[in-house]
């Protein structure tokens, strides 16, 4: 049963880590769910500690996917309007494939400042502010999720072999 338990396991954090890629697929919760089942086989030597303070980065993290693109707006020199608009466009790109959760924030952004009365290069600046902020938090969810593969697999090794 354990090693059922270990394959399950690995595939999630595999999963997990090819989420991050893809949109509709939550990366880095999908890896520490993999992790998490690390606490059904006996010998397991990570701590409760170990997986609520990796549990508090996950849930972080996906928050923060929702704010960064924000952050890059104004970072920028955005403004309210492409920050809604990155929002949006982070929402509509969810459902338009995987480029849909890189180009949407972009758009919206851009779409957004043109409608709050902002010239095509600033516009154009915002978006390029959001496309950076949702490259940020990929490459982050590309590190915790790679970080929970590594520790899942070190540990599974140290179990079995």
């Amino acid at each position: 049963m354990e090693i059922f338990i270990a394959v399950i396991g690995a595939l999630l954090v595999i999963i997990g880590l090819l989420g991050t890629f893809i949109p509709m697929l939550p990366g880095t919760p999908v890896s520490y769910a993999g992790l998490l089942l690390l606490l059904l086989i006996p010998g397991c030597t990570l701590t409760w500690k170990f997986f609520l303070v990796w549990g508090i980065i996950v849930v972080v993290l996906q928050i923060l996917n929702y704010f960064i693109p924000i952050w890059g707006v104004n970072k920028f020199g955005g403004t309210k309007y492409g920050q809604w608009g990155s929002v949006l466009g982070v929402i509509v790109g969810l459902f338009a494939g995987p480029l849909g959760i890189i180009v949407g924030p972009f758009v919206g952004a851009v779409l957004g400042e043109l409608l709050g009365g902002m010239n095509f290069d600033k516009s154009l600046r915002a978006g390029f502010g959001s496309f950076v902020g949702t490259f940020v938090g990929m490459v982050l969810g590309i590190i915790v999720a790679a970080v929970l593969m590594f520790y899942y697999f070190k540990e599974v090794f140290s179990i079995f072999f």
